[in-house]
């Protein structure tokens, strides 16, 4: 009886343990396979990855031309020229006065009479440099820039129609106010758009603004009138999310100096020389 017992066990574990092994094999052989290609996809993803790391270099350097052209015929536009360097992880504002001279004519004067075109070959020849591109806004095309990046904490001056004196926190709206304010001395004007424009792009979350940038170009460019294309996005975006991305860029603006006349404001050697030393032109 305990013969037959232990024969009947035995022929129970050996088929048993034969359809295990045959189990296994036919099982584990293609659960392998598909281990072994999701570990080569996910190398061959880690190495193209690695691959497509941006590296900034001086083509990066792009230099463009924004005009604020407002609703408000009454009010006073703003003209600014930006360097981008990724290299350097820096923005530089030149704020261009209305009055800054180009021969004998003030830049207000070249805008009205010729537009966006004839302005930038005038800022060109006056500044000896190089602007690749221009962007003109209307209001809501600013207003759009201006919540891009989430406004801005800036110090009032005193005496501004529409505005509360000291430091705060400005909208869109209320930056438009700002800078295009009828009560603000031209010089003063100018040195604040620089000021501001600088400051909105030091207090941005990086990272934030460099998520939105598709959604934020893609409803920019249907509200102005540019040389921008989509081309000239694609080739830059890396580098713009670059810099936003490292979270140590820094912006700044530079002011146009020279000879106050009766004229007009018309810029000195000593200033072009330092300006382009600083842009790298």
């Amino acid at each position: 009886m305990f013969m037959f017992k232990k024969r009947k066990k035995e022929s129970v574990a050996i088929p048993f343990l034969a359809s295990m092994i045959v189990t296994l094999i036919l099982v584990g052989l293609p659960v392998s396979k598909i281990y072994s290609k999701l570990l080569e996809n996910k190398e061959a993803n880690e190495a193209k990855k690695n691959s497509l790391i941006f590296t900034p270099t001086v083509e990066n350097d792009t230099t463009i031309l924004f005009v604020y052209d407002t609703d408000d015929n009454s009010l006073r536009d703003s003209y600014a020229v930006l360097r981008t360097s990724a290299v350097n992880k820096s923005f530089i504002f030149i704020p261009v006065s209305n009055d800054m001279l180009c021969g004998n004519k003030k830049m207000s004067e070249i805008y009205k009479q010729g537009g966006v075109i004839e302005l930038q070959a005038a800022i060109e020849k006056t500044l000896d440099i190089d602007i690749q591109r221009y962007m003109k806004l209307n209001d809501k095309a600013f207003t759009l820039v201006c919540d891009a990046f989430g406004g801005v904490n800036y110090n009032v001056p005193d005496g501004l129609r529409g505005l509360n004196e000291g430091t705060q926190y400005l909208s869109s709206e209320f930056i438009l106010k700002l800078i295009s304010n009828k009560k603000f001395a031209e010089d003063a004007r100018t040195v604040t758009t620089g000021s501001v424009l600088s400051e909105m792009i030091s207090q941005t979350t990086g990272s934030r603004f460099s998520d939105a940038l598709d959604y934020t170009f893609n409803s920019l460019i249907n509200l102005v009138q540019t040389d921008i294309t989509s081309i000239d996005y694609e080739n830059q975006k890396d580098a713009i999310e670059y810099i936003f991305n490292s979270n140590q860029f820094k912006a700044s603006y530079r002011i146009p100096t020279g000879e106050k006349t009766d004229a007009g404001l018309k810029v000195d050697k000593q200033f072009l020389e330092e300006i382009q030393e600083e842009l790298g032109i």
